[in-house]
C-alpha cells in the first residue's frame, strides 16, 4: 500500500490545468473533426442544389412523420425536434437520428433490467404496511402500490432518519458514519472532485481498507472532463478501493453518453444510507463559492429501508461491471420491521431513463396534485413540462398555496434564463416565485400538508425528469415533513420574492431567449 500524501500529491499533480485544457483540447478537436466532415457533406450538397432540395424534402418529411407517430415522445421534445428541423433543415433531422442512434442504448437497457430482475429477489413488500396506508390515505397508498407494482420499490415503516439543511452539516454526519463502518461502504456520486472534502472522505476510505472494509467507489464519466484525471481509477485500485466510471466520456457523436449517472448515495453496512443533492466537491459544502452561498440538502435513513439504496448501488455497479455477482453477501437477511413508535413511512426509489415509467416525475406530479393547503418546493432549475406547469397552475388556483424557491446566482446563465422565463406565467396565476439572495440553491425538495416530503437528487428540469438515472426518498411522515418545511421556512427568509413587476423588467431580448430558450429546453 502506498503512502496516502505521495499518493494524493502525485495525482493532483496529474490534474493541473494543463492536464485538464489537454483532455478538453483533445476531446473538442474529434468533436470538432466530426462536425466538420457533417459539414462538408452538407456543403457538397447545397452546390448541387437540386440534389439538396430532394434530400432535404425526403430526410425532413421522414424523419418528421417518425416524430409524429413515435408513441415514446414525450410532445415537448416532438416539438423541439420539429422546430429545429424548420430552423435548420437536415441538420435538425441529423439530430434526431443521432439521438436515436444510441449503439449501446439496447445493450446497456437490457443488462440494467437483468440486473434489477436479478436483485428483485432480495425486494419484498410487508403486505401489512401496504394496507395501513390505504387506510391511512388512498392517495398517498395509490402512489405507493405504483412505486412498488411497477418499480418494485417497496415502502417501510420509517424507523430513525436525519435532514440536514445544509451541506456542512451533512459533511460531518459523513464522516462520523465512514468511521463506524465495519464491513462495506458504497459511494454512488455524479461529482468527485479533489479538494479538503474529497481529502477528509478518502483518508477515512483508505484506513477502512487496512481494517478489511470493501470499499466501492462510482462515479459518473463526466468528471474525466475537468474533474479527476483519467487514470484516476487505477489510483483508486491502488489504494484498494474498487472503482467504476459511469458511461465514460468518449469523443463520438452519439446519444450514449447523454443520460448521466446523477445520482448520490452512500451506504455504511447495510445499516445506514446518506442522498441529497451533495456532491462530493467542496463548493457543495461552502469551501468554495462559485456563485455565492451554497443551498443544499441531504438525508440521512435508518433501518430495513437502506435495503433500497443498496439494493440501487449494487444494480448500478452490476451493469458496470465485467462479470456479474451475488449481491447475497450484501444484502442481509430481512431483519424485522420497524417496531418502535410509528412516526410515517418511507419509499427510497430510483429512476432509469431506460425504463417505461418516468418515476420522478410521476411522484412529483402526485405531490402536485394530491396537496391541499400548502406545495412547498426547493429546486435549481425549473423547466417545466405542460403537464406540469398546468398542474401547479391549477393547484394555485384551487387557494392551496404554491411557493417555489430558485436560486438568485445562477451556475449555468443559460439555464438561468430559461428558468426565469416560466416565472411570469406561474405568477400571473397564483404560483409564488422566491430567488434565494445569497447564491445558488441546488436542493431538491418538495413538501406538502405537514406530512409528504420528497428529497434526493432530481431536479425539475428535462435532464433529471428524462435523460438521468436519479433517486430520492418519498416520505410520508410528520416528523420529517416538518423538518422539510421547517427549512422552507427559514431558507424563505433569506429571499427575494419575484414579482410580476420584476417580471416586466426584462428587457425585449431577454424575454425573446428565454422563449426560445425554452423550446429547445428538452434537448439541451
Amino acid at each position: 500500500m502506498k503512502d496516502f500524501s505521495d499518493f494524493t500529491n502525485r495525482f493532483r499533480i496529474k490534474n493541473s490545468l494543463p492536464g485538464v485544457l489537454t483532455t478538453l483540447f483533445l476531446y473538442g478537436f474529434l468533436f470538432f473533426v466530426q462536425f466538420a466532415l457533417i459539414y462538408a457533406v452538407g456543403h457538397y450538397l447545397k452546390e448541387r442544389e437540386d440534389l439538396f432540395q430532394w434530400v432535404v424534402f425526403v430526410v425532413d418529411l421522414g424523419v418528421g412523420l417518425h416524430i409524429v407517430n413515435d408513441k415514446r415522445n414525450d410532445p415537448v421534445y416532438k416539438v423541439a425536434f420539429l422546430f429545429t428541423m424548420i430552423v435548420l433543415p437536415l441538420f435538425g433531422a441529423f439530430l434526431y437520428i443521432l439521438s436515436k442512434w444510441d449503439i449501446m442504448r439496447r445493450w446497456f437497457s437490457e443488462k440494467f433490467e437483468t440486473s434489477k430482475k436479478k436483485n428483485f429477489t432480495y425486494y419484498r413488500q410487508d403486505p401489512e404496511i401496504m394496507e395501513e396506508t390505504r387506510s391511512e390515505d388512498p392517495l398517498f397508498y395509490n402512489t405507493a402500490r405504483f412505486l412498488w407494482n411497477q418499480e418494485d420499490f417497496p415502502i417501510y415503516r420509517n424507523g430513525e432518519c436525519d435532514y440536514y439543511p445544509i451541506g456542512e452539516d451533512y459533511w460531518h454526519r459523513m464522516l462520523q458514519e465512514l468511521e463506524k463502518a465495519e464491513k462495506f461502504i458504497f459511494m454512488e456520486y455524479f461529482i468527485v472532485q479533489q479538494g479538503e472534502m474529497w481529502d477528509s472522505i478518502l483518508d477515512i476510505l483508505k484506513r477502512k481498507v487496512q481494517e478489511g472494509v470493501e470499499v466501492r467507489l462510482m462515479y459518473d464519466g463526466t468528471a474525466v472532463l475537468t474533474k479527476l484525471p483519467i487514470k484516476y481509477p487505477q489510483a483508486m485500485e491502488e489504494l484498494g478501493i474498487k472503482t467504476k466510471v459511469f458511461k465514460p466520456i468518449v469523443p463520438v457523436l452519439s446519444l450514449y453518453q447523454n443520460h448521466r449517472d446523477h445520482r448520490k448515495i452512500l451506504v455504511i453496512d447495510n445499516k445506514v444510507a446518506f442522498t441529497g443533492g451533495i456532491n462530493l466537491a467542496d463548493e457543495y459544502v461552502n469551501l468554495k463559492a462559485p456563485f455565492g452561498h451554497w443551498k443544499d440538502t441531504g438525508i440521512t435513513i435508518y433501518g430495513a429501508a437502506v435495503r433500497s439504496f443498496t439494493n440501487m448501488f449494487l444494480a448500478m455497479w452490476d451493469v458496470n461491471a465485467d462479470d456479474p455477482e451475488s449481491f447475497r453477501p450484501y444484502i442481509m437477511p430481512p431483519e424485522e420491521e420497524y417496531k418502535g413508535k410509528k412516526s410515517g413511512y418511507v419509499i427510497p426509489f430510483g429512476d432509469d431513463p431506460y425504463g417505461k415509467n418516468r418515476v420522478g416525475k410521476e411522484v412529483y406530479n402526485d405531490m402536485v396534485n394530491q396537496a391541499v393547503n400548502y406545495l412547498h418546493i426547493m429546486t435549481p432549475y425549473l423547466i417545466l413540462d405542460d403537464e406540469t406547469k398546468s398542474d401547479l397552475i391549477h393547484l394555485a388556483h384551487t387557494g392551496t398555496d404554491v411557493k417555489i424557491i430558485t436560486p438568485h446566482i445562477p451556475d449555468k446563465k443559460i439555464v438561468f434564463r430559461v428558468t426565469r422565463s416560466y416565472y411570469k406565467e406561474l405568477i400571473r396565476n397564483g404560483v409564488e416565485i422566491y430567488e434565494y439572495t445569497p447564491g445558488f440553491v441546488h436542493a431538491k425538495s418538495f413538501v406538502s400538508d405537514d406530512r409528504k416530503a420528497v428529497v434526493g437528487t432530481i431536479n425539475c428540469d428535462y435532464r433529471s425528469l428524462f435523460l438521468h438515472f436519479e433517486c430520492a426518498a418519498y416520505f410520508y411522515d410528520e416528523a420529517m415533513a416538518r423538518k422539510v418545511e421547517g427549512d422552507f421556512q427559514e431558507t424563505l427568509k433569506e429571499c427575494t420574492p419575484f414579482t410580476m413587476d420584476m417580471c416586466m423588467e426584462f428587457n425585449y431580448f431577454q424575454r425573446a431567449a428565454g422563449r426560445v430558450l425554452r423550446i429547445f429546453a428538452p434537448i439541451m
